[in-house]
């Protein structure tokens, strides 16, 4: 049996497995002046509280040489309890470096969303039960997933009824829509007259439409109609999803912006203020394009990080 291997490794000058260690085929190594025996309990032990144990026997100090043991024909040598010793060690340091890397990623998060931010006056923060995940079928080329998660589990904005998202369609005025009340926590109206001429009452947008135009948030056709289905583009995107929010840009300084051509234009403090924020990507900037739904959601997504986060 190769105790000395184990004995480097973890540097305790005796190592003793007595008692129900015997079971596992293991015995003593060696005697001296430390003894360091299998606890009763070991096996109901925390991970929490199997550190302690390993603290308090001088054996956490040689976490980082264990570690580096870790070649198999070095763990086959092993008895069950190094084994175990070995495990719970590698698991301690594996949520010490998860902890530290999920603490950097929020605050990470957090410093990105509140640079230049200011307060939406109609958002309401979200109270409801947040939806089953889905795992939707083409969610493999969703390359922003965690924002498509965020607002399919709020009820915000969810796939098409044969599983997918199709992340790369663009988002039409009906669902914008649908997707920007639902984000500051209104419901739809219970529609009762119709108000737009393509917008029949029984539409699953129709309350969404009345609701938005009802509050002034859009406006329809001169010849009547609301045009649902009819893509918008990001500078439009951006306008509406500020004012349904309530985050007035009024005077709002123009400093940087991609062209002349953008500083000079009706859009300019929307778009101003979306770069400022980190709300659009510059690389994906063009105003006149339109926004995919995976791109929306990426706005939407951080425009509620935003304001959750002040």
């Amino acid at each position: 049996m190769k105790t000395n291997k184990i004995l480097a490794i973890i540097s305790i000058t005796a190592f003793s497995i007595s008692g129900s260690l015997s079971a596992y085929g293991g015995g003593q190594m060696g005697g001296g002046n430390a003894s360091i025996e299998r606890p009763d309990n070991w096996m109901e032990m925390s991970q929490e509280e199997r550190q302690s144990f390993m603290q308090s026997q001088g054996m956490e100090d040689n976490e980082n040489r264990l570690m580096n043991k870790n070649r198999h024909e070095e763990i086959e040598d092993m008895t069950e309890f190094e084994r175990e010793v070995f495990q719970s060690t590698r698991q301690l340091k594996n949520q010490r470096t998860n902890t530290s890397q999920n603490t950097n990623k929020k605050n990470q998060s957090q410093n990105r969303f509140t640079q230049n931010v200011k307060k939406a006056n109609n958002y309401k923060k979200f109270t409801g039960i947040l939806k089953q995940k889905k795992n939707f079928s083409d969610g493999s080329t969703i390359k922003n997933k965690e924002a498509v998660d965020f607002l399919q589990q709020r009820g915000i904005l969810d796939g098409y009824g044969d599983g997918s998202f199709k992340p790369k369609n663009p988002i039409n005025r009906a669902e914008s829509i649908k997707v920007l009340l639902e984000s500051i926590g209104e419901t739809p109206d219970e529609v009762t007259t119709k108000i737009f001429s393509d917008v029949p009452a029984d539409s699953w947008f129709s309350g969404y439409v009345n609701k938005a135009q009802r509050q002034g948030i859009i406006k329809g056709y001169e010849d009547g109609s609301f045009k649902p289905e009819k893509t918008v583009n990001q500078v439009e995107l951006l306008k509406v999803a500020f004012e349904s929010f309530g985050i007035d840009l009024t005077d709002y300084p123009i400093t940087d912006l991609p062209t002349e051509d953008d500083m000079n234009a009706w859009y300019a403090p929307y778009l101003q203020y979306a770069i400022d924020n980190n709300l659009l990507d510059l690389e994906i900037v063009n105003p006149g394009e339109g926004m995919t739904r995976e791109a929306f959601s990426e706005v939407i997504y951080r425009l509620i990080q935003q304001q959750e986060a002040i």
